[in-house]
């Protein structure tokens, strides 16, 4: 089996974390201990993961649309002039700023926008603390100017919590900036792979195990046909058109003697 990308990691812990949303897939997991400590450390993780490299590309929408769409609308508006403000002004801090971040598509919003409004959060931090290498709190002050308040991130904040939680509400954990990334990679896996095996054992509905990658359609199975069984080496394979009756003694022709030739 193939080895998984970074990215194909993360786009499926993003989709069970979605997945989340729907009520039988929460209720199978919560029945087996799942608690808002468990959803927080998958988001926690996720985005542990992500800050220094953001590359997702996921194809399938978020069960609530219309909050997608908000997050989306977020992003297209505010990303352009804060990406165009601090290139021209403050050129280190955009490079900071927007370090393999921009706009996404789908669910992959979720974690886009996150980490636009950590890294606003980190502006006015110094470098030691996880922010830039300087300006940045005139950046912030200057990006207030352009109309990204912190009201304005607020509401971005506030529409990431409700795509992160699962009744009842679970608070973001802090990610930790020194986590290594192996190890980060790593401990996202772990997670992962720990609930992705109760989700399979606990979700009997197919369909749900097929949007989140767990079953193949229905249908011929990967790899061609199954090959037809051949009979062993040396065997007699009997015609369908033979009975149980015992074979005809098959006609024979009569040789000529040497010498002799046929009357």
């Amino acid at each position: 089996m193939a080895r998984l990308t970074l990215r194909q990691k993360a786009e499926r812990v993003l989709k069970l974390l979605l997945a989340l949303r729907t009520n039988e897939i929460a209720a199978a997991l919560v029945a087996h201990g799942f608690t808002d400590a468990d959803l927080a450390e998958g988001w926690r993780l996720l985005q542990g993961l992500t800050r220094p490299r953001l590359d997702i590309d996921v194809g399938t929408s978020a069960p609530e649309p219309d909050l997608v769409a908000a997050l989306d609308g977020w992003q297209k508006r505010w990303f352009p002039i804060a990406a165009a403000t601090l290139k021209r002004r403050h050129p280190e801090v955009h490079a900071w700023m927007f370090r393999n971040l921009g706009q996404t598509e789908g669910a992959a919003v979720v974690v886009s926008v996150g980490t636009f409004v950590e890294r606003w959060d980190q502006l006015a931090r110094r470098k030691d603390k996880g922010g830039p290498e300087r300006d940045g709190r005139e950046a912030r002050k200057l990006l207030a100017r352009r109309g990204i308040t912190r009201e304005i991130v607020d509401e971005a904040r506030e529409l990431l919590a409700r795509a992160e939680k699962v009744e009842p509400a679970a608070d973001r954990s802090p990610a930790d900036p020194d986590h290594d990334g192996e190890q980060a990679e790593a401990d996202l896996w772990a997670w992962y792979l720990e609930w992705s095996a109760v989700v399979r054992s606990a979700v009997q509905d197919r369909k749900l195990l097929r949007e989140l990658g767990y079953r193949r359609p229905s249908g011929r199975p990967s790899g061609g046909t199954t090959p037809i069984a051949q009979p062993p080496r040396g065997s007699i394979q009997r015609r369908a058109d033979q009975s149980d009756s015992p074979p005809r003694p098959r006609p024979t022709r009569a040789r000529a003697s040497a010498g002799r030739r046929p009357r």
